[in-house]
Parts: structure tokens; C-alpha cells; sequence
């Protein structure tokens, strides 16, 4: 293209007016007009453009007007001729002077958006443009309900605000409470109505819930382990005591237990809330747990151990003549054949049962409120779950002893007739017939076989009102009794169990009805016919049971206090001579039975209650 000489010196003569009139280097933040010619004799020269720059002016009279850049950032700053995005036309001009036409093939880029990403925006050209340079929010993730602070830093904006909720904000900072995850947008205007926008998004999650947290059991052995199991939404789960990380509804393992362990669950959300749930599992020595109930709720009834290791419940107050069998496998009750004769009473002791060496159960004695019920006697046989008739005793007998001998009679003693008279039952041929009898009449008393085949009487009484520390001797091959050495006190409704260093443990018992029950203890030594103290119970009771562990010690269960029934146990220790406390039963029982079975288990059923008699039933389990 060739340009007359004189319309290059009017050109370059508009050059230095401009130049004159106008700061060329613009603040490249700062939307740029296009030229302007200041007559029609020569071509508008371009203007530097900028972030959110207009479209540039078109020039006037015989120019041709370009645009400024536009873009989301700062753009390529342009010279005399330089860069455009886009541009107007310009007004038609004189004839004979055409446009320098600008150079349109090197576009300026747009650039970062107010130094951060998303932001954009619009300026006029010529004015100082807004400037975001930061939006956040912090927290970025909330609980619902919870606050977020919605944070900035912005330049050259004379207006701001945030949507969606908030409207028009000034200072740098607003604290939001959105109820769902929300994105806000902060615009930022500045004076001449140019705007830049930046977003920042706060995520809402729910609270975390827990639905349930269990121990599938909350007892075990010392050295025994159980599982947990935690139900939860709305976060991620972990349990201490090193269990860690666990899924909603699966079950984790406790590992040994060496002590009762109490176990958090901790549940959190994204938002770092969290909820927290505990149970605890009790490691004990020894403790009680639920087994099925009895048909019937009965108190001062019998127990056998069969040989099929199941247990018999025979009569008791509350049952009369029923009967039922507990099948430890299922845990549970079943009805069985009924006893000839109603058998209850309001003492302690009601009647016996004796497993006898042919399998069957003598079961005998009992309330005299039927004919002749307290002196007969009955068999059950387990193969056909049927009670049959056998000889009748003597007398009528309640609150006696029947002993199991060697020889496979079976020894009956005292009673509350104020009797000293006792007799022997024999398998062979069904009948009763008179032994020695003893040197005082006793009731509620115990016997108890010992190692050398003797049986030892301990304590008792003639009557409500009295009892007696003395004890004697039964010598079945003589069948008579003989004196032996005393207790330190007298006691009834106590508990004898022989020990596996053949020794025996008399424990508790009262000296009468109206007395306060002892906590004492004291050991029989068969070899020197003594009685010597030993550590006493933590609980002072009568009417309670003993049952030898097959670990050599003693459990004594519930019973009567001063104050009322006992749910509580203890342990006693022969090698160290003490009581400790084990666990408790889950409700106060005195006049209840307990057997141990096969299966180390001991089985407790029935008793009474401030409420009436019971059916329900526990096991004990030790190690």
C-alpha cells in the first residue's frame, strides 16, 4: 500500500497530539477504548486493552474505529496497531483517505480472572476495573446446621455481593448457614458498573447416627473374647482397644479380655462431627447368664442331675406335683410326667431327690397338707419320664436329709417332727426300714458323705426356734451314730460341701428364724474330727446353695439376708481360704436349687421373690 507524503506527515502530527493527550501505557488491569481519530485525515491508532475489556469505540468522520480486546483476564497489551479481539466499524470518512487497516490476525488471550479461577467480568474501557483476588470458604464441608465463613480479598470494587442468600456484603468476610451444599458467587462492581464473579462451594453432609452398638455377650471369661456389632449412617465407625476401622452391621472380634474392657464406637462425618456410643463386656472369673424359664414358677422344690445330663424339677410351692426337665443343649424347660402326690411347703427344703445308682430319682416326703404326702416317697424313671409309688417312710418328714451311700442306699435323717429317727431307703427292694437314730432331733440341717464313706450331720435344730452347733457321725456299716467335734456356732438352713481335699465347708445359716443369718465359715477334718474357722463371705445368708466347681472351689448363690433375698455370689477359694466376690445372678433368689451339670455349667431355677415365686432360670459359667 503507498500513502501520499503528505498525508504521512498529517499522520505522524496526530501521533504526537495523541501522544500528548493520552498515557499510552495503561494499567494492564484496566478495560482500554479503542482510538479515536481526532480528524478525518488519518487512522485511529488502537488503545492498550485489558481484563474484561469493551469492545472498542468506532472512530468518527473518515476513520475506521478497533476494538479493544475483551476476555475473562488481562489481555496481551497492544500498540500503536496492535492486537484486537474485536472491534466497530467506523463512521464513513473522507473519500480520498482510507483506513490503515489494523493488524486483526494476533488476537490478545484472555488471562487470569481477578487472580483466581472463575472469576469474570466486564469494564468500560478507560476506567480502573474490580479486581477478586481470593473467595473461599472454610469450613468447605459442614454438618447440616453448622457455620461456614465465606472469606475474600478484593481490589478496586466499589459494590460486592453474594448469592445465592446473602446480598449486598462488605468488609472480607460472612459467615453462611446454608442447609444444603451450596455454590456462592461473590460479584464485585466497580465504579463505572464493570464486574468480575468468583465462586466458592460449601458441601452440607447430615450428622452422624449410631443405631445400635452391642456386645454379643456382656459377660465372658477371663481370657474369653465375644463380638461387636455397630449399626451406623452417615460417617465411617471405629472401635478403640485396637480394634480400629468396622462396617455398619458387621461384627468384629474383641480379642482375650483380660479385665472388664469398656469399647468406643466413634462415628464421624466428612465434617469431622461425630457421635459416640460404648458398651462393656465385664472378664470375670465366673458369671450368670439367661437360659430359658420353668413351665412353672416354684420355690423350696428338688433337683436331680440325670445320667442323660439333663435336670429334673420336681414339685416345690408354686408347682405341686409337676414336674419338668431342663435339656441343657436347647436351654430350655419341658413338661414331664407328674409326681403321685402334691409336694409342697412353705420351708425352705422341701423334699429331696435322690439319683439313685440304678438311674432313676427317689423322690420323697414333703408338705402332710395331702394324705400321706409327707410320708410317701416316689420313683422317676427317666426312660419313660413317669413317677411310680414306692414304699412310704416311717413318719412324715420335711426340712430332712436323704444321702446317697456307697453301698447304694440311700440314708434319711431328722425332719421337722422334731425327730432324731432315721431310716434307710433300699433300690433292691422299694422299702424303708429303721437305722440308728441320732443323738438330737434336727431339722434343716445337713449331711454330707464323706471320703471314708461316712456321712457327717452338722447343725440343724429341734425346732423355728433353736439350732445347734454340735455334729455327729453315720456309720453305715454299724448304723449308728456317734458324736463328732462342734462348731463355733450354732447354725440352720447353712450349706455343707465336701472339698476336694476332703474336708468340709459349712457356710452361713442363722441361729434362728428370727436371727440375723451368718457370713461366718468354718472347715470339718474328717481326720481330726474338728471344726476350724475359715475366711467368712462378704454376705451374711441363709437358704442359699453351694455347688463344688469342678475347679476345686465353691459357689454359693443368693439366699436370705436381714434385708431381703440375694442376687449376689461368691467364690470360695480352698487353697487360699477365702470368699471373692463373682458375678451376680440377674435377680434375688432364696430357696432356690442348684446343679451342676456335664457341661461345668451350673444351673440355677426357681426360688422366691418380693413379688411371688419364680420360673425363671440362669446358668453359672467359670473357668
Amino acid at each position: 500500500m503507498r500513502i501520499h507524503p503528505a498525508r504521512l506527515l498529517a499522520s505522524l502530527s496526530a501521533v504526537v497530539l495523541l501522544v500528548g493527550c493520552y498515557d499510552l501505557t495503561l494499567n494492564p488491569y484496566m478495560g482500554g477504548d479503542g482510538g479515536q481519530d481526532e480528524a478525518g485525515s488519518f487512522d485511529a491508532i488502537d488503545a492498550q486493552a485489558s481484563m474484561g475489556g469493551s469492545t472498542g469505540a468506532g472512530g468518527t468522520g473518515d476513520t475506521t474505529g478497533t476494538g479493544g480486546d475483551t476476555g475473562g483476564g488481562a489481555a496481551g497489551g497492544g500498540g500503536v496497531g496492535g492486537a484486537i479481539s474485536s472491534g466497530g466499524g467506523g463512521d464513513a470518512g473522507v473519500p480520498d483517505a482510507p483506513a490503515v487497516e489494523p493488524d486483526v490476525s494476533a488476537g490478545g488471550t484472555g488471562g487470569s480472572a481477578g487472580g483466581i479461577s472463575g472469576a469474570s467480568g466486564t469494564s468500560d474501557g478507560g476506567s480502573v476495573g474490580a479486581v477478586i483476588v481470593s473467595f473461599t470458604a472454610w469450613p468447605k464441608t459442614i454438618t447440616a446446621g453448622r457455620n461456614s465463613t465465606l472469606s475474600w480479598t478484593a481490589t478496586g470494587a466499589t459494590m460486592m455481593s453474594i448469592d445465592p442468600g446473602v446480598g449486598a456484603v462488605t468488609g472480607d468476610s460472612q459467615v453462611v448457614t446454608p442447609t444444603h451444599t451450596t455454590t456462592y458467587t461473590l460479584t464485585a462492581t466497580d465504579a463505572v458498573g464493570g464486574s468480575v464473579t468468583a465462586q466458592a462451594t460449601v458441601t452440607v453432609v447430615p450428622m452422624p447416627s449410631i443405631t445400635s452398638f452391642t456386645a454379643a455377650a456382656s459377660t465372658v471369661l477371663i481370657g474369653s473374647s465375644t463380638t461387636l456389632t455397630a449399626t451406623f449412617t452417615n460417617g465411617t465407625g471405629a472401635i478403640d482397644n485396637e480394634i480400629g476401622s468396622v462396617q455398619s452391621g458387621s461384627a468384629v472380634n474383641t480379642g482375650a479380655l483380660s479385665a472388664t474392657t469398656t469399647f468406643t464406637l466413634t462415628v464421624t462425618n466428612p465434617a469431622q462431627d461425630y457421635v459416640i456410643a460404648q458398651v462393656t463386656v465385664a472378664a470375670m472369673s465366673g458369671f450368670f447368664a439367661a437360659t430359658g424359664s420353668m413351665i412353672a414358677a416354684r420355690y423350696g422344690h428338688a433337683a436331680a442331675l440325670l445320667p442323660s445330663g439333663k435336670v429334673l424339677i420336681a414339685g416345690g410351692t408354686g408347682a405341686g406335683s409337676g414336674a419338668e426337665l431342663f435339656d441343657p443343649d436347647a436351654g430350655t424347660f419341658a413338661a414331664t410326667g407328674s409326681m403321685t402326690a402334691s409336694r409342697t411347703t412353705a420351708t425352705a427344703t422341701l423334699l429331696t431327690a435322690t439319683l439313685l445308682l440304678n438311674g432313676k430319682v427317689l423322690v420323697a416326703g414333703g408338705t402332710r397338707a395331702v394324705p400321706g404326702g409327707g410320708a410317701s416317697a416316689e420313683l422317676y424313671d427317666p426312660g419313660t419320664g413317669t413317677f411310680t409309688a414306692t414304699g412310704s417312710m416311717s413318719q412324715a418328714r420335711l426340712s430332712y436329709t436323704a444321702t446317697l451311700l456307697a453301698n447304694g442306699k440311700v440314708l434319711i435323717a431328722g425332719g421337722m417332727v422334731g425327730s432324731t429317727s432315721a431310716e434307710l431307703y433300699d433300690p433292691g427292694t422299694g422299702t424303708f426300714t429303721a437305722t440308728g437314730s441320732m443323738s438330737q432331733a434336727r431339722s434343716s440341717h445337713t449331711a454330707t458323705l464323706l471320703g471314708n464313706g461316712m456321712v457327717l450331720i452338722v447343725g440343724g435344730g429341734p425346732s423355728l426356734t433353736s439350732s445347734l452347733a454340735s455334729a455327729e457321725l453315720y456309720d453305715p456299716g454299724a448304723g449308728t451314730f456317734t458324736a463328732t467335734g462342734s462348731m463355733s456356732q450354732a447354725r440352720s438352713s447353712h450349706t455343707a460341701t465336701l472339698l476336694s481335699n476332703r474336708k468340709v465347708l459349712v457356710a452361713a445359716g442363722y441361729a434362728t428364724m428370727s436371727s440375723a443369718p451368718s457370713a461366718s465359715a468354718e472347715l470339718y477334718d474328717p481326720d481330726t474330727g474338728t471344726f476350724a474357722a475359715t475366711g467368712s463371705m462378704s454376705q451374711a445368708r441363709s437358704a442359699h446353695t453351694a455347688t463344688l466347681l469342678l475347679n476345686g472351689k465353691v459357689l454359693i448363690a443368693g439366699g436370705d439376708s436381714s434385708g431381703g433375698g440375694l442376687a449376689s455370689a461368691e467364690l470360695y477359694d480352698p487353697d487360699a481360704g477365702t470368699f471373692a466376690a463373682t458375678g451376680s445372678m440377674s435377680q434375688a433368689r432364696p430357696s432356690h436349687t442348684a446343679t451342676l451339670m456335664p457341661n461345668e455349667k451350673v444351673l440355677i431355677a426357681g426360688g422366691t421373690s418380693l413379688g411371688g415365686y419364680l420360673s425363671s432360670a440362669e446358668l453359672y459359667v467359670s473357668q
